[in-house]
């Protein structure tokens, strides 16, 4: 879709400038996390939230950066999973997204946007409702597409519409990259400080699973706001590319240093989830750089070899358990020979995966409908003889075969035809500015390998939490977006300004 809007530059009303909505998100969160050590999480919100709606007043179209902050922060959910909040606070973003909207719709008078993104993910929604009502439990197939339509879809929509031009993609960016930099350098806090049973408020909790248990205490793994530490790992690991893109090319010295600060609070917090599949994930998108020649071969070289040094110099722990990658050979050998080194993780993925594989296979077109692999699960694991977990619903662990198995066929080449064209307009906007700016080219590049990053660690990770992806990739989208006329749209000159997904 193509929407053209005439008008001078100053006329424009409320433009944001410099970094103040992060540094208002960051000086808040600090104030924040001092006030919750002392267990008063509640008054920090609702000063927060006072906080907010001022800022909102003053700059109407600042109110999707604080939805973009809370959605990543998880902050509601916290808010009332942890600490008794009324549901209504679940209310806080959409609201914060519909005031943004109206500003740009009604304020600003500028068009609604249908992104050509946007046009698969209906696509996938018509797949998932056809599976759903052709499924054995309609009911609960149902209220996973329910789910999608508000996570995915909606979510999709109001942000797309809501950050509209360089200025506001650019602070969108440094805010999730602060907020994400935040929460992840409090895991490094507990670990340095002792503080494992200080989860500050729920923002920085501890999972159940432990790493080398059998050694005697073993390491808990960090597992942030969402309490799940490989999904909480891929959250931070799809945000790292962005902040390396700020960190490296912005034209502000103190986007620069806030966006480096906050990708060693982001490294730090994959580290202590443990997750080997953010690793394994992050490597094979250095790769897809590389290929692609958005990286040199030998810039990514040298900064492998300085992270794997840093890595076993003070992450042994993290090194040890990723190196265990290496061995999976052995660890399905497992499943046949009894003297060979077992893994038990990857048996278990192993039994997950073959048995969506299976269900995909009898159901090709439009699976066994959303929601509902794990209740195949267990006839599947019977007929593998999988001892282990026999008896527990499990999901199929990799986001491809989870999605083969519900949506089918049809499922997947609509969740791969979005993929495409966000990728496709993320790569013409990166041609587009290569030569003149390259600030805007950076961070394109960093949105293009931060959809690139969820989808390699999807590889090993199941659509949990998706919510988080269809938040970067309607951020993606929305640079996707950016336009020549729009970057320069700071000169105050008359312009036109033309959007085209």
């Amino acid at each position: 879709m193509t929407a053209v809007a005439e008008r001078r530059e100053g006329s424009r009303p409320g433009r944001p400038h410099g970094l103040l909505p992060a540094r208002v998100a960051v000086v808040a969160a600090a104030v924040g996390a001092v006030v919750v050590t002392r267990g008063d999480l509640l008054l920090v919100m609702a000063a927060g939230a006072v906080l907010v709606g001022v800022l909102v007043i003053a700059r109407p179209e600042t109110a999707a950066l604080a939805a973009v902050g809370l959605i990543f922060a998880n902050a509601t959910v916290v808010a009332v999973r942890e600490h008794g909040a009324p549901g209504a606070v679940d209310l806080l973003v959409p609201v914060l997204l519909l005031v943004a909207v109206g500003y740009q719709l009604f304020g600003r008078h500028l068009p609604a946007l249908l992104p050509r993104p946007a046009l698969w993910m209906v696509a996938f929604l018509v797949v998932q409702i056809v599976g759903s009502l052709a499924s054995r439990d309609p009911q609960l197939s149902v209220a996973s597409v329910q789910t999608y339509l508000v996570e995915g879809i909606v979510l999709f929509a109001l942000i797309t519409n809501a950050i509209r031009g360089w200025h506001l993609v650019r602070l969108a960016a440094i805010v999730l990259v602060a907020v994400a930099g935040i929460l992840g350098a409090l895991s490094l806090v507990q670990e340095l400080a002792g503080l494992k049973g200080q989860d500050f408020g729920g923002f920085a909790s501890m999972s159940n699973a432990v790493i080398n248990r059998a050694d005697g205490g073993g390491a808990p793994r960090h597992a942030g706001p969402i309490g799940e530490q490989n999904r909480w790992a891929q959250s931070l690991a799809a945000v790292l590319p962005i902040a390396i893109a700020l960190g490296v090319a912005d034209r502000s010295r103190g986007a620069r240093l806030l966006a480096r600060i906050s990708g060693a609070g982001i490294a730090a917090g994959i580290i202590f989830t443990y997750s080997r599949g953010a690793a394994v994930g992050l490597v094979l998108t250095l790769l897809v750089a590389i290929s692609l020649r958005w990286i040199r071969a030998s810039t990514a070289l040298i900064a492998a070899v300085v992270a794997v040094l840093v890595l076993v110099s003070v992450a042994p722990t993290f090194t040890a358990r990723a190196s265990t990658v290496l061995s999976v050979a052995s660890s399905v050998g497992a499943r046949t020979n009894s003297d060979a080194p077992k893994d038990g993780s990857f048996a278990n993925r192993s039994t997950e995966l073959l048995a969506a594989t299976s269900v995909f296979l009898r159901h090709p077109i439009f699976g066994v409908g959303p929601g509902l692999f794990p209740t195949y699960f267990q006839d599947e694991a019977r007929a593998q003889r999988a001892d282990r977990i026999v008896g527990v619903d499990r999901e199929a662990h990799s986001l491809y075969l989870g999605l083969a198995a519900e949506t089918g066929v049809l499922g997947l080449a609509a969740f791969a035809g979005f993929t495409a064209s966000l990728l496709a307009s993320l790569a013409r906007v990166r041609r587009r500015f290569l030569g003149t700016d390259r600030d805007v080219a950076a961070l394109a590049t960093g949105f293009a390998l931060s959809v690139v990053t969820y989808l390699t660690t999807g590889l090993f990770l199941h659509s949990g939490y998706i919510r988080y992806y269809w938040l970067i990739a309607a951020l993606a989208a929305a640079m996707g977006m950016v336009t020549t006329a729009d970057r320069v749209a700071r000169t105050g000159a008359a312009r036109i300004v033309k959007e085209t997904p």
